[in-house]
């Protein structure tokens, strides 16, 4: 029996495995990992601290706001600029009597999850200001069917409300005439008629439960942190992922060697040993013999 023999290939070293990893394959993944775990950590995990911290400073204005005792409305709202952010839902007492001939619906609004209108009306106050207030909400179903609204109280009345800021319509649209109804697309003191005279306090206010001329009262909203600051952590754990996985595969293919290194002595009456390799064998899929054959 002849012997033969089959010099092994050297094995590849770990340094010349690194220097496989200059591929372009390889630099791409390893890029497209980095990259990941950078926004993850640099965009995406602070833009929802960012959200996180926004709505915890909502939360802690609303529950000052609904804690502090109502102030007259000329303390917050002024005639001259726009209130900021820091007014909202701020309780305010306001002595007038209201227009009921330049009550409007504002459009694209929703009670309950159904399609509903607020109603504006404007205040004037003893001076001749003049106070945009929002009566609240009335059911679409209600407004459409031309059923008369709880009427507006006459002569002179005490409100209490909420302070906003104004909420215009993104882009500018003209009051439409609809069975009667003057409906608006925003919150705004420009829905005012402008020939009514007198100034305009800047901002609105919101009517609560009990004050003369509400309908149904627009609630203060819920104190919910939301899950943005459970978003960041999943963000950061994200990028953690992508690097550990990378540097796992990374460091497989520089200290674990291909199988097909391994070479072997034979002999003549054994078939020689098919290189093994990491890859897929397609040939494996078929026979290499039929029985029917």
């Amino acid at each position: 029996m002849t012997q033969t023999t089959t010099e092994p290939r050297p094995p590849s070293t770990p340094a010349q495995r690194a220097r496989g990893l200059l591929q372009p394959g390889w630099i791409a993944v390893i890029l497209l990992a980095v990259l990941f775990a950078g926004a993850c950590w640099a965009i995406l995990a602070p833009w929802q601290f960012h959200r996180n911290t926004e709505r915890q400073e909502r939360n802690n204005a609303i529950t000052s706001a609904v804690t502090t005792p109502a102030v007259p409305v000329t303390d917050l709202l002024s005639t001259t600029v726009e209130p900021d952010a820091s007014v909202a839902w701020k309780l305010v007492t306001a002595t007038g009597t209201f227009s009921p001939d330049d009550q409007v619906f504002v459009r694209l609004r929703q009670l309950n999850g159904r399609p509903a209108f607020e109603v504006l009306v404007p205040l004037v106050l003893s001076d001749g200001t003049r106070l945009l207030v929002d009566r609240g909400y009335v059911s679409a179903g209600v407004a459409t069917a031309g059923l008369d609204l709880p009427p507006l109280p006459t002569g002179v009345v005490t409100i209490t409300g909420r302070t906003q800021q104004e909420q215009p319509y993104p882009t500018p649209r003209e009051p439409v005439q609809n069975e009667g109804r003057t409906e608006v697309y925003g919150i705004s003191t420009d829905t005012l008629r402008s020939d009514a005279g007198g100034p305009v306090l800047h901002g609105f206010v919101q009517l609560v439960e009990g004050s003369p001329g509400v309908l149904q009262e627009i609630g203060v909203p819920q104190l919910d942190s939301g899950p943005y600051l459970s978003y960041a952590y999943q963000w950061i754990t994200f990028g953690g992922v992508a690097l550990a996985a990378i540097g796992f595969f990374v460091y497989r293919e520089i200290t674990d060697p291909p199988e097909d290194e391994d070479g072997e002595v034979g002999y003549s009456d054994e078939p020689a040993r098919k290189p093994r390799t990491r890859g897929f064998d397609r040939s494996e899929l078929f026979d290499k013999a039929s029985p029917y054959d």
